[in-house]
């Protein structure tokens, strides 16, 4: 896999953070970046298996803490190899998450979430 699929897979994590879950777009930009069969692991929650299962647990996370996505402001730290990404993503007032994916043909397949 080629630097440029590691760029491009690194700007759909950006393209994910920013514009799917900032602005809450489960049915476009975040499940555009998910394949459908999608398996995210985020330490702490219930495994999800496919796409539609990952968007109904995040807007119950969502609606749990207050009916607006936790706004990630950055991912000061972001590299890849291969077919995998690490992101470093940072939120208002100063959390941080690190999601580990793995891409196939510019969605994810696979997300391993730590926050």
């Amino acid at each position: 896999m080629s630097d440029d699929m590691v760029s491009s897979n690194l700007q759909g994590m950006d393209d994910l953070d920013f514009d799917g879950w900032n602005k809450a777009d489960w049915t476009g930009v975040f499940a555009h970046h998910h394949t459908d069969d999608v398996l995210v692991d985020w330490k702490g929650q219930p495994v999800t298996h496919g796409v539609q299962d990952h968007i109904d647990a995040m807007k119950a996370f969502v609606e749990s803490a207050g009916g607006t996505p936790p706004q990630i402001t950055a991912h000061p730290i972001k590299f890849g190899s291969g077919e995998w990404t690490c992101v470093v993503g940072e939120f208002e007032g100063g959390g941080r998450m690190v999601t580990v994916a793995r891409w196939v043909d510019g969605a994810i397949a696979e997300e391993y979430i730590w926050a």
